[in-house]
């Protein structure tokens, strides 16, 4: 197992004890780092997760992109990415996860993939909110916390609802900063099938048309897409995804450098230090050392 010191966290690991089938969790966010200290050390999780701050500070790493935490900043994580986060004793605000089992319960599939933040390709996992936005946000998500410690008839499908508005009064306000982000519905969930199909073939597959074809489109019209909407070819993405899949591998496993070249394919130990040094700006070994 190359992720062998890499925990995956499930979201019954959080309260599993008397909420084994739970695929909601809400809690005061000083409560949780008091209550589930093993989560300080990196780890990835299997759900999605906003979390409001709304005291402390420190910093907040996503991936090796290490944030400033400041006051009134909303953090969104997606399924499988890689964070830690080291912060003051007086850090606090609200955390949520959800599966997308529990959020797309009488919804279309695609409906998760309209929220820009929870785009990785669109690398902005987070949002300054003002006073009055944050005083907005914590009242729907103290709602949704009276029905979550309640036991009211059909609680979950309160709760989702309120978590539907929460989640579309976040994209109107990550709207209103980043305005050039504003991909259409049918590029972002273009995106994000885009960013599911990579994650799971960028290892056996390096064609634009692969990749194409899965999305029924020409690689000319995809790339075209891809460079308006993010910037970047299909070529690059791809690159960028094993970059990222090594600099995991080489933090959080055990495996030596020519083992983390041969799980991403590349069985010429020169060939993969010059490709990883050329997107990374290290050598493995450089990065492997600053990182650990």
């Amino acid at each position: 197992m190359p992720n062998k010191h890499l925990p995956i966290f499930r979201i019954q690991d959080f309260d599993a004890q008397t909420r084994r089938e739970q695929y909601f969790y809400l809690n005061y966010f000083a409560n949780h780092l008091r209550e589930h200290q093993f989560i300080q050390k990196p780890h990835k999780h299997n759900f999605y997760i906003v979390l409001l701050l709304t005291s402390g500070s420190g910093t907040h790493t996503i991936d090796f992109k290490t944030y400033t935490v400041q006051l009134r900043i909303v953090y969104f994580l997606s399924p499988g990415q890689v964070h830690s986060w080291q912060l003051t004793p007086d850090a606090d605000g609200y955390i949520i996860f959800f599966t997308s089992e529990f959020y797309l319960w009488g919804h279309p599939q695609n409906k998760l993939y309209s929220f820009p933040f929870f785009n990785a390709l669109l690398h902005r996992p987070l949002l300054q909110v003002t006073e009055a936005e944050e005083v907005q946000l914590s009242e729907i998500i103290r709602s949704m916390a009276r029905e979550h410690v309640g036991k009211q008839l059909r609680k979950e499908d309160i709760i989702r609802n309120y978590l539907d508005i929460l989640l579309i009064l976040l994209t109107r306000m990550y709207h209103a900063q980043n305005p050039e982000d504003q991909a259409s519905s049918g590029e972002l969930l273009q995106l994000q099938n885009l960013e599911n199909l990579i994650d799971r073939h960028y290892k056996a597959h390096q064609p634009v048309s692969f990749y194409a074809e899965q999305l029924h489109v020409t690689a000319k019209q995809l790339n075209e897409s891809s460079k308006r909407t993010i910037g970047k070819t299909i070529k690059e993405l791809i690159q960028s995804r094993v970059v990222l899949e090594a600099q995991r591998l080489l933090v959080h496993s055990s495996l030596t450098i020519t083992q983390v070249a041969a799980e991403l394919g590349y069985f010429d130990n020169s060939y993969f230090s010059r490709f990883f040094k050329k997107h990374a700006g290290q050598t493995p070994e450089q990065f492997r050392s600053d990182h650990q």
